[in-house]
């Protein structure tokens, strides 16, 4: 059986959930949407971070579309933060899903929902489009920079720290030229969409 995208699920990225709530003392209530006018669904979110108890409470209904039948959600999930290397604290989600009778429990920056609930991309084994396009196709410089924030995540997981003696651990050294494909693969995706914009506007002429 084929993986589901996880391009192409409902996701929430805990950057977004938390871009502002600094301004709100730390506590927000949110409504997160997906589609036109949530034509795709929408959840309620409360998020705090200021307490000991750090956590994403998501609220929502959804429709069995075989049966008809409504259920109600209502659950959370930690969040923790870890240090930066420049400073400052990086918050993650912690995942609640439990696989083959194992609780996950893995720190992640991205949920996604391809069942019932919000978990990990590992939980629900998706994959990226990425994986299944050509490398000369115009979009997968941007979609392989989402494999590698994913890849960055997992190594970040797995340091115990991030120097050693006063120079950066190996792991770190890796995480750094990893970032700085992600701005290559940045710029490489904005060139290829000038030049498919420029090409574009050629034809209407």
């Amino acid at each position: 059986m084929s993986k589901s995208e996880a391009d192409w699920c409902k996701k929430i990225e805990i950057w977004w959930l938390l871009r502002d709530i600094k301004k709100y003392g730390g506590y927000k209530h949110t409504t997160v949407s997906w589609g036109e006018n949530g034509s795709r669904g929408s959840v309620s979110v409360q998020v705090s971070i200021w307490d000991d108890e750090k956590y994403a409470r998501f609220i929502y209904t959804q429709t069995d579309n075989a049966t008809g039948e409504k259920k109600d959600f209502d659950y959370k999930v930690p969040i923790v933060e870890s240090p930066c290397h420049f400073g400052g604290t990086r918050h993650w989600f912690i995942c609640t899903l439990s696989k083959n009778g194992q609780y996950c429990g893995r720190r992640v920056g991205v949920l996604y929902k391809d069942g019932d609930w919000f978990g990990c991309r590992h939980c629900y084994e998706l994959t990226y489009s990425s994986r299944k396009v050509n490398k000369k196709y115009h979009l997968y410089p941007l979609l392989h920079t989402i494999e590698l924030y994913d890849e960055i995540e997992k190594l970040s997981q797995k340091a115990k720290r991030q120097t050693y003696r006063g120079e950066p651990t190996k792991k770190q050294k890796k995480i750094e030229r990893m970032y700085g494909e992600v701005f290559t693969n940045y710029k490489m995706f904005k060139i290829a969409e000038n030049k498919l914009n420029t090409q574009t506007k050629g034809r209407n002429k």
